[in-house]
């Protein structure tokens, strides 16, 4: 369902939740000492929710990109790397000027920027699939969905490979171009066009239950240092988190439960996040460093901390997208 401006608002409400569980994964910091093992399940729960954000950001990328016409292969990659690199640019240079401010080493500067200790992986992770998708966009036109369930079902393999520590499961089984993030995006677009056989309440239901269900079998592998979360999202309990929050908001859209926040504060505030989520990607690994110097190491302020940092991450990439010139390396 669309709105105003012609917006997919799931879409909107997707990297709105997307972009605030990629900043709960960094947040932990603000918690204060964990002196019992519910307290240490609470967080790590808290925790893993943020893992979901990545898979959702990129099965959105499959969703917007996939089965369309590029005619020009040129301008389809000038004009994906323009949006990413530009931005990524700008706030890397600000993100390893705060770090050199702070005094770290230039060998630590330099992972920083290959995505190593950092967030910034997703930078360079994005780039490759970028590089990908006309390939499996021509894939995907030519085999329709019978070519997605047979891309999809060798890449879950690999997934439950991977799940156990068990990929490859010898050397010369090289199934790498299933092996990794790619699937994200094309299961995105699967399940932004697939019809389901049963009603939208009964498949939003099921989408709720699989995040629950999924999330649960992920903290309890996380709380006993299981292998399997080893590979944070190359693994079957992510995928089905990723799948279930996906299909949740989906149907909840299409039940017209969001029809009363579309045009008010509230649907403003998401599609504004949503807007300027590639932008708070980077400008939060600045924020919550400087927060971090002004830790008040109690539980009782985690909220405020929390809350604080969105804002702020929110803030830095908005006010620069209103700079002349300054809006198509803000990453708004």
């Amino acid at each position: 369902m669309k709105t105003k401006k012609e917006r997919i608002f799931y879409y909107d409400a997707l990297r709105a939740f997307a972009i605030i569980a990629v900043i709960i994964c960094h947040v932990d910091m603000f918690f204060g000492p964990l002196t019992s093992t519910t307290q240490v399940i609470a967080q790590m729960t808290f925790h893993d929710i943020g893992r979901i954000g990545v898979p959702i950001f990129l099965m959105i990328s499959g969703a917007l990109l996939l089965n369309r016409d590029y005619p020009d292969l040129g301008q389809f990659l000038k004009k994906r790397f323009a949006r990413i690199i530009y931005p990524f640019i700008f706030w890397i240079i600000l993100i390893l000027g705060q770090l050199y401010a702070y005094h770290y080493y230039p060998s630590f500067l330099w992972k920083v920027f290959i995505g190593e200790p950092s967030i910034t992986w997703y930078f360079w992770t994005l780039i490759g699939i970028y590089l990908f998708i006309p390939v499996i966009n021509v894939f995907i036109k030519e085999y329709g969905e019978k070519g997605i369930k047979y891309f999809l079902a060798i890449w879950f393999f690999t997934m439950i490979l991977r799940t156990f520590n068990a990929y490859p499961l010898w050397q010369y089984f090289d199934l790498n171009m299933f092996a990794g993030y790619l699937g994200y995006p094309i299961l995105g677009y699967w399940l932004s066009t697939k019809k389901f056989n049963m009603s939208n309440g009964k498949v939003c239901i099921l989408g709720f239950a699989m995040l629950l269900v999924s999330l649960a079998a992920f903290v309890y592998l996380d709380y006993n240092k299981s292998a399997a979360v080893s590979m944070i999202y190359q693994n079957v309990p992510i995928i089905f988190m990723g799948t279930g929050v996906f299909l949740f908001v989906k149907y909840l859209d299409k039940m017209g439960k969001f029809n009363s926040i579309k045009n008010n504060f509230i649907g403003n505030a998401i599609i504004s996040l949503s807007v300027c989520s590639y932008g708070m990607y980077f400008s939060h690994v600045i924020v919550t460093k400087f927060l971090s110097y002004h830790n008040p190491h109690t539980h009782l302020m985690f909220p405020v901390m929390f809350a604080l940092t969105i804002f702020l991450s929110w803030l830095l990439p908005y006010i620069l997208s209103k700079i002349p010139y300054v809006k198509t390396i803000s990453g708004v």
